[in-house]
């Protein structure tokens, strides 16, 4: 709404008229809202000592309201500047643009004092800018002297792009030319600006050291601002005299300045930019050494295509790609790698190299003048020394050592082998065989996923950069590998799989066109016709094969295909994913996957892959032998002739009840009190801070928080704290563990709202096949290591995540113990949620549109938790099925390639759903047109992934400014400092997030560049009692010495090399900058703040795997086979023990890591003797020592 101003005095400006406008617009009487509004002063007439304006205030109600009070006729409130009154009247102007209203009230509201220092300082930088004749791009050598590699010799402009917080290098392509080329360099992404004279060439220069690589893009300069063209990016700079070399020079920049005097314009940019705090004037040595010349890199290629290992290739390519050696050093090695290769074996090699990447670099930027070569040789000399693990082999077949590839805009990166979980497909190869599949994954230059730019055509630049890659094939060391398909997680992580073809000796030529068809039949299919015509759901039936799965090899005597039980007008399916399976199945597939468990307690539900079908199977007692039964819903695509259960989970414990922001957000608008929330908050943050306190603490915090587990920290915890050891509580290197996770979970409490209900659970799903139930009946059986068996009944509040509609939350009823001759009672499906199969609807459907196929449900009973109880529940949303997006003739995967290009650039869930929580907020009401509207599109946006069909993001409605406190990032560090752009939440949300002050307990971290020694200190008194404890066992320190010199490769090999593998790859940082601490990765959480913590849960639950993988070979190791006798398996964790306290002392990455898993075979091999030998080992320690 627009409202006219008159009688302003001339000699004010906008903004001292918006700052008068502000106070009552935001005073208590306006609702107290800081809400934007804008302000436009026309010039006075000659002669006239007042002016005109308008003010806009887009928020209806505030402009109605100051309209009644400032505009009528008889106004019941004045305003005046100084003795001046300002009078008000309705604007006769035409409607204003909706677009310019909508532009102004999502903007924030800034001070007008703050709003007129920032155009002053746009309107400086509009004007200044640094003359250059020539950027080049080069390559920081060993002896500290860039060599410049590449270069554009023309005239450009440095300025600053105050609204991208960029540096700016602008090239004009001629001097009439409308258009030009770009390198911005994000501010953040500085580590050092120098401006200086060259001896080299006599030249101002200012020289850049990044790290993160810029971005390139071409623009057109001449089009008006109302209508901009979106900005072009570009995989590289195409005006450079050798492009070749941008992929590997990008982080070394030199500009020529066109004149001495450019040093000056250059002081004056820096200080509107905020940049003069990291420019020194320090000289950097110059030289062209060319060596990234294209011959140089032709014939580094050419070497790295012809070693006949395609291991060893990748990794000594991985070397140049991740920036550790240039390419004359690459092809200097070529030689010396062949002389390994011929004298240890192309495996050795491999894993040579790889374990020699991180730390090449860093070895040699201490010593200028050794060269690759010298360096090398000793490297090879000391991995010989630490025995041949093949820990990159694995021995499980459910894991494989994988390859990465990281594609950025400008280069790609190699990584791995790493081990993963496995898949049907690659389990399908040997060994060998499975070499030739590497994970690809999409990121931005820093190492994010790619998102939305206004500014840039991203659509285009997808299809520009990976395009080619996903239709063409990736050329990597010389091997072309195409685009083979993708698992529904990976594809949320941008990440799918290519093959090379290969020579399999059981299937001969393996190519992707041929994986693809063994499959299964995936056209003409009776119950799904359309399938082959729609690329997502195509590709979403090809990825169950690559599902991440254990696999179980069962003889299934029958396959069942049973009718799906509908409502009676067919529109639902209560049996939609939910089959079963015999006993004998269910304990057949925990023998073979089970790894040592309890086989008589087994689990009696199982998600899984079978041929073309998935879901979750359960014990149905009515199964006899071993029989299968599937539902005609759970099979997507025909593959018969395999009998390979794959097990994407066993449901053999209940999870622990977590709330979250969204259903948070739903629950207090159902009516619960904001009391129930914080009461329950502050028992969550009272148990982590006891945490710190003592170990038995720490024995049930660790557990609860799924932290340490793969360390088995919390049973260590507790039988140190059963030892009277609790004096390591208080050990520097113990609380530094601690904190890190006691941050993690504050962290998530703050940012998450993720708070623990006790005695409330998230359990799988599965239907009542025998139709006991009546409807809207539930039955649950908990089956707890701690609590035993029960049964839960009465009243229970019910959801899925996410949550986001109003009735997304519903109530239904529990049984309780079953009836003697139920069915329940011959077999009880202990922790799932049995649903009835009765009504005119299957209450899954009304949870979010869930179904039966493996979706969790979280469970309140409301005996045990009567404040949870709503005060009104809403009708679900309908959830019909989405429509699809068809192509007019059967697809290939060239169209597949073509939808995760598109995904890619227009997956916007999270936007959906951060738009739905903060318009919650802002309206207090979770029933808003807008919330409706988006509860619609959040479910459109889940099913992309299937039907292909984008939510466009013009169609999602918007939040305006200012938001929510607790919706701002957690990269800012204070508020306060952001201005108007957040308001003081009054929700739950709001409130619950002010309550926890992480800054208090960030944790202080070692520099992020673990080297193979680094400080650190062990805990001396703990050893020293333990020490006590085992002298009275009688180890002989002979033995003890000669099982040490065989445990002694595994640390050095495990807890050095492949701990700092782990720490570089799962960083949320760029390359291998900034890798993850040791104790971070002990604890299995990275501490560092991001934009994106979705990728960093990703990272973090990839963590807890390659720990718990990594430390399960080295138990297996200790452990040794059957026939090792408990007291030698008590020796080698004895001896490994004292190893990693040695290794600590030194400062060896990884020690930590060791000392804990050591530690705890240690206690386990005392046991193990003490049951063995029928003798007790364990006394009192001696607490002199601990003094």
């Amino acid at each position: 709404m627009e409202l006219f101003m008159r009688n302003i005095p001339e000699n004010l400006d906008k903004f001292q008229v918006k700052a008068a406008l502000a106070k009552p617009l935001h005073s208590p009487d306006f609702y107290n809202r800081q809400s934007n509004f804008d302000v436009h002063l026309f010039r006075p007439q000659p002669g006239e000592i007042t002016r005109t304006g308008i003010v806009m205030i887009p928020d209806i109600a505030v402009a109605r309201k100051f309209w009644e009070a400032y505009g009528t006729s008889r106004p019941t409130s004045l305003l005046f500047f100084g003795e001046t009154r300002i009078y008000f009247s309705e604007s006769t102007r035409p409607t204003p643009d909706p677009d310019i209203v909508e532009a102004v009230a999502r903007a924030p509201w800034e001070n007008p004092t703050w709003e007129r220092e920032r155009v002053e300082r746009e309107k400086g930088l509009e004007g200044t800018f640094v003359s250059l004749q020539s950027i080049q791009f080069g390559w920081m050598c060993r002896d500290d002297v860039f060599s410049i590699e590449s270069e554009a010799r023309q005239p450009a402009l440095l300025r600053f792009d105050q609204t991208r917080r960029e540096l700016q290098v602008a090239i004009a392509e001629d001097y009439n030319s409308p258009t030009e080329h770009v390198v911005a360099v994000k501010q953040s992404s500085i580590l050092s600006i120098s401006c200086h004279s060259s001896r080299f060439d006599g030249q101002t220069v200012i020289f850049l050291q990044l790290e993160i690589p810029p971005i390139f893009f071409h623009r057109i300069r001449l089009l008006s601002s109302d209508n901009p063209e979106p900005y072009q990016r570009l995989a590289t700079l195409p005006i450079v005299n050798n492009r070749d070399a941008i992929p590997y020079t990008s982080l070394a920049l030199r500009l020529v300045l066109m004149s001495p005097n450019g040093a000056e314009a250059f002081g004056i940019l820096s200080d509107l930019a905020n940049l003069r705090n990291i420019v020194t004037s320090d000289t950097v040595e110059v030289a062209r050494r060319g060596l990234f010349s294209r011959n140089g890199l032709l014939q580094m290629h050419i070497s790295i295509r012809h070693l006949d290992s395609w291991q060893v290739a990748f990794q000594l390519e991985a070397l140049v790609r991740n920036l550790f050696i240039d390419p004359k050093e690459a092809v200097d090695l070529v030689p010396e790698v062949k002389g390994v290769m011929k004298s240890y074996g192309k495996p050795f090699t491999a894993q040579l190299l790889k374990h020699f990447a991180p730390r090449a670099k860093d070895f040699l930027s201490t010593s200028p003048s050794s060269t690759i070569i010298t360096c090398f040789t000793s490297f090879v000399q000391d991995f010989r020394a630490q025995g041949d693990l093949q820990l990159d082999a694995p021995s499980d077949p459910n894991f494989y050592a994988s390859l990465h590839v990281t594609v950025t805009p400008t280069s790609m990166y190699l990584s791995g082998p790493f081990i993963d979980k496995s898949n049907r497909v690659i389990r399908r190869y040997s060994q060998t065989s499975q070499e030739n599949f590497i994970r690809v994954e999409f990121r931005d230059e820093n190492n994010l996923q790619y998102r939305f730019d206004k500014d840039i055509d991203g659509v285009g630049f997808i299809q520009a950069r990976i395009g080619p890659i996903m239709r063409d094939g990736l050329v990597i060391a010389g091997r072309r590998f195409f685009f083979l398909a993708y698992s529904q997680s990976a594809l949320r992580e941008h990440s799918v799989w290519f093959v090379k073809p290969f020579h399999d000796p059981q299937y001969g030529i393996v190519t992707a066109e041929k994986i693809i068809k063994s499959l299964g039949t995936f056209r003409k299919l009776e119950y799904d016709r359309t399938l082959e015509f729609c690329p997502a759901r195509y590709g979403a039936r090809i990825s169950q094969a690559f599902s991440a799965t254990d696999a179980a090899v069962v003889n299934v005597d029958e396959i069942l295909i049973r009718d799906d039980i509908t409502t009676a007008d067919g529109k639902y399916l209560f049996t939609d994913g939910s089959g079963g399976m015999s006993e004998d199945i269910a304990r057949e597939i925990w023998r073979l996957t089970g790894r040592g468990r309890d086989h008589d307690d087994f689990p009696h539900a199982y998600q899984i892959r079978f041929q073309g079908s998935k879901g979750m199977i359960s014990i149905d007692h009515t199964l006899r032998g071993n029989a299968l039964s599937l539902r005609r819903s759970m099979i997507k695509f025909d593959a018969p002739g395999s009998n390979e259960i794959e097990i994407s989970r066993a449901i053999n414990q209940p999870t622990t009840y977590y709330l979250n922001r969204p259903l948070i957000m739903i629950l207090e608008g159902l009516g619960i009190p904001y009391t129930v929330f914080e009461d329950f908050q502050d028992r969550a943050v009272r148990e982590t801070q006891e945490a710190t306190r003592t170990l038995s603490a720490c024995s049930s915090f660790a557990p609860d928080s799924r932290l340490g587990l793969a360390f088995r920290l919390p049973s260590t915890f507790m039988r140190l704290a059963k030892l009277d050891l609790e004096v390591l509580a208080k050990d520097d290197s113990f609380n530094q563990l601690i904190h890190i996770g006691v941050y993690h979970v504050l962290r998530d409490l703050k940012h998450r709202a993720r708070i623990p209900i006790p005695n409330a659970w998230t359990l799988v799903g599965i239907a009542d096949t025998h139709r006991e139930l009546g409807e809207k009946k539930v039955f649950v059986c908990i089956k707890h290591r701690e609590k035993g068996v029960f049964y839960l009944e009465g009243p229970v509040l019910i959801s899925r995540s996410p949550t986001i509609h109003p009735g997304d939350v519903q109530l239904a009823y529990a049984i309780g113990p079953p009836r003697a001759e139920s069915c329940f009672a011959r077999e009880s499906l202990p922790n799932t949620v049995v649903f009835s199969v009765r009504g005119e609807r299957p209450l899954p459907t009304c949870l979010g549109g869930g179904d039966l196929d493996g979706d969790l449900y979280n469970i309140i009973p409301l005996n045990d938790h009567p404040y949870f109880a709503p005060q009104k529940i809403y009708a679900p949303a309908e959830y019909l099925p989405p429509a699809k997006e068809y192509v007019d003739r059967p697809c290939t995967m060239m169209d597949v390639a073509d939808f995760v290009m598109k995904y890619i650039v227009s997956d916007v869930l999270g936007v959906v759903a951060i738009n739905w929580l903060i318009i919650a907020d802002q309206k207090r009401d979770i029933t808003a047109l807008q919330c409706l509207e988006l509860a619609k599109l959040h479910s459109d946006a889940v099913d992309y992934q299937k039907t292909g069909r984008q939510v466009e993001l013009e169609s999602i409605p918007k939040a305006r400014f200012p938001k929510p406190d607790w919706s701002a990032p957690e990269t800012i560090d204070s508020l306060p400092n952001q201005g108007n752009k957040y308001y003081e939440s009054q929700t739950a949300l709001g409130k619950l997030a002010r309550r926890i002050d992480l800054k208090e307990h960030e944790p202080t971290l070692p520099p992020r560049r673990p080297r193979p020694r680094y400080g650190g200190r062990a805990p001396v008194g703990a050893v020293n009692d333990l020490a006590d404890e085992l002298s009275s066992i009688g180890l002989e320190d002979t033995a003890v010495l000669t099982i040490r010199a065989v445990i002694e490769p595994l640390v050095a090999r495990m807890f050095t090399d492949e701990f700092l593998s782990i720490a570089s790859r799962y960083s949320l940082s760029h390359r291998f900058f900034k890798p993850l601490s040791e104790e971070e990765l002990i604890i299995g959480t990275i501490t560092q703040k991001t934009t994106q913590p979705t990728l960093r849960r990703e990272k973090i639950a990839k963590i807890k795997d390659a720990n718990d993988y990594a430390s399960r070979r080295v138990r297996e190791a200790l452990e040794g086979s059957d026939d090792r006798a408990p007291r030698e398996y008590l020796t080698y964790a004895w001896a490994a023990w004292i190893l990693a306290l040695r290794e600590m002392r030194k400062g060896t990455f990884g020690a930590k890591a060791f000392w804990w898993i050591t530690i705890d075979a240690v206690f386990d091999a005392m046991r193990e003797v003490e049951e063995d030998e029928n003798v007790e080992i364990r006394s009192s320690p001696s607490r002199s020592r601990l003094n």
